[in-house]
C-alpha cells in the first residue's frame, strides 16, 4: 500500500465503557502494521487521569512548571504535554512525529471526525455507523479507505 503521508485516514471508534472497542482496534491495528502500514492510535478519555506517576521525576519536572515533559528509554519515548489538547491538535502533532497511514481514534467525540459505534450508545454526530461484528467487512473497508454509511 503506497504511503499515504500528508493525508493518513482519520477514523474513530465510540461506545461504553467494555463494549470491547480496544479489543477490536487492536485487531485492526495488529492486520493493518503486518501488511507494513504506519498506524497510530490516540486514546481519549472522558476521565482526569494522567499517565504520569507521582513522585516521578516526569511528573516532578511538570509540577515544576514545564510544559512539555519528554521520557525516553532505550525501549520508547513518552511526550507528556502539560495540558489537554484537542484532537485536532494531538492529530496536527503526530503529523509532525512521523508519517502514518491510519490514525485511530479511541473515544472520538469532535464532529470532525468520520466516527464507528460500537453498541448502543447514543449516536454522535458524523457517525458512519454501528459496528456489529462483521470483522472482515470493516477491515476491508479500511483498507481501501472507503467507509459506506451502514450497519454492519
Amino acid at each position: 500500500m503506497k504511503k499515504n503521508v500528508k493525508n493518513p485516514f482519520i477514523l474513530g471508534f465510540y461506545g461504553q465503557s467494555g463494549i470491547g472497542k480496544t479489543y477490536l482496534l487492536r485487531q485492526i491495528v495488529k492486520q493493518l502494521s503486518a501488511e507494513g502500514n504506519h498506524i497510530a492510535v490516540i486514546k481519549i478519555s472522558d476521565k482526569d487521569i494522567s499517565v504520569d506517576t507521582e513522585g516521578k521525576d516526569t511528573f516532578l519536572y511538570g509540577e515544576a512548571g514545564a510544559d512539555m515533559v519528554v521520557f525516553s528509554s532505550a525501549s520508547e519515548s513518552a511526550f507528556l504535554v502539560k495540558q489537554p489538547l484537542s484532537t485536532q491538535g494531538i492529530v496536527q502533532n503526530l503529523q509532525h512525529q512521523g508519517s502514518f497511514d491510519f490514525i485511530f481514534i479511541e473515544g472520538a467525540m469532535e464532529s470532525w471526525i468520520p466516527k464507528i459505534r460500537l453498541g448502543e450508545m447514543k449516536e454522535r454526530e458524523n457517525t458512519l455507523f454501528t459496528y456489529n461484528d462483521d470483522f472482515d467487512t470493516l477491515l476491508n473497508m479500511i483498507k481501501h479507505r472507503k467507509i459506506e454509511r451502514k450497519i454492519i
